[in-house]
C-alpha cells in the first residue's frame, strides 16, 4: 500500500538557541502540526527552498544568515516562483520600533516578542492558518503562570546548560574586548531566560546587552558576575 502523506499544516521553526526550539516544540507538541526546526537562517532558506511550509517562527540575530536575510531570501523565493507569501512570524527579545520596521522591509508578517506564551504561540498559529479571525498583533506576553513553569520544568537541564555556554561565551569574548559579541550573548540569553520564567536572570542579560551596546565594559562585566551567581541560584532551586 503506498504511504499516507500527512495533510497536517507545516511549521518551520528557526533558531540558533537550542532551548527556544524545545520550548516552541513542547508548546507545539499537542498541537495539529507538523513541525520541523532550523538552527540558522541559512539552513531556514535551504529547507525552504526543499519543501512548503504553511508558516516560519523566525528569530532574528542568528550566525551564518540573520532573520532579516532570511526573510528577505524567503520573499524572493516566492515571487520568482509566483507563490503566495507564507507568514513569517518574528520571535525575538527585540521590542523597539526600529526593529518592528526592519521586520516589516524585510517582508515578515508580524512581530511577537519574547517571553511568548503557550497561549500566545497556538493563538497566533490559529489566526495565520485561517482558524482565528483576521491577523492582529499582539501585545508582549505577560511572566509565565505557574502552570506553565511546571509545564516547562523538563527542559530546564537544557536551558541551564545553554546559558551556561552563552555566559561563557559573553565571558570569552569581555576577555577578549569584544563587547559587541558579549552583547549578542546577552541578548540571547535575556529572551531564554524571560521565556523559562527566570525574570532577575533576563534582567542581568539585558544588563548585560546594554552594556555592551554602550561600550561598557566595567558594567557588562559586572552584569556577567551577577548573571553567573543567578544562574548558579537558578540551579541550585532546580536541584532542590
Amino acid at each position: 500500500m503506498p504511504t499516507a502523506v500527512s495533510t497536517l499544516p507545516r511549521i518551520l521553526l528557526v533558531d540558533d538557541n537550542v532551548d527556544n526550539l524545545m520550548l516552541m516544540q513542547l508548546y507545539l507538541g499537542d498541537a495539529p502540526y507538523q513541525v520541523e526546526v532550523a538552527s540558522n537562517g541559512r539552513e531556514a532558506v535551504d529547507k525552504f527552498a526543499a519543501a512548503a511550509y504553511d508558516l516560519v517562527f523566525m528569530d532574528l540575530e542568528m550566525p551564518i544568515l540573520d532573520g532579516y536575510e532570511a526573510s528577505r531570501a524567503i520573499r524572493d523565493m516566492e515571487r520568482r516562483a509566483g507563490r503566495p507569501a507564507v507568514p513569517i512570524l518574528v520571535l525575538t527579545a527585540h521590542a523597539l520600533d526600529e526593529f518592528r520596521q526592519r521586520c516589516d522591509e524585510a517582508g515578515c508578517t508580524d512581530f511577537l516578542t519574547k517571553p511568548v506564551r503557550k497561549n500566545a504561540v497556538l493563538e497566533a498559529v490559529a489566526r495565520y492558518l485561517g482558524d482565528g479571525g483576521p491577523p492582529r498583533r499582539r501585545p508582549a506576553a505577560a511572566p509565565a503562570p505557574d502552570g506553565e513553569l511546571e509545564l516547562l520544568r523538563p527542559l530546564l537541564p537544557i536551558f541551564f546548560a545553554t546559558a551556561a555556554a552563552t555566559l561563557d561565551g559573553a565571558r570569552q569574548a569581555l576577555d577578549a574586548d569584544d563587547l559587541e559579541t558579549a552583547r549578542r550573548q546577552g541578548h540571547k540569553l535575556k529572551g531564554s531566560a524571560l521565556s523559562y520564567g527566570f525574570e532577575h536572570l533576563g534582567q542581568a542579560a539585558l544588563e548585560l546587552e546594554r552594556a555592551g551596546e554602550d561600550g561598557d565594559a566595567d558594567k557588562a562585566a559586572a552584569a556577567l558576575d551577577r548573571a553567573l551567581a543567578l544562574l548558579a541560584e537558578a540551579r541550585r532551586g532546580f536541584a532542590d
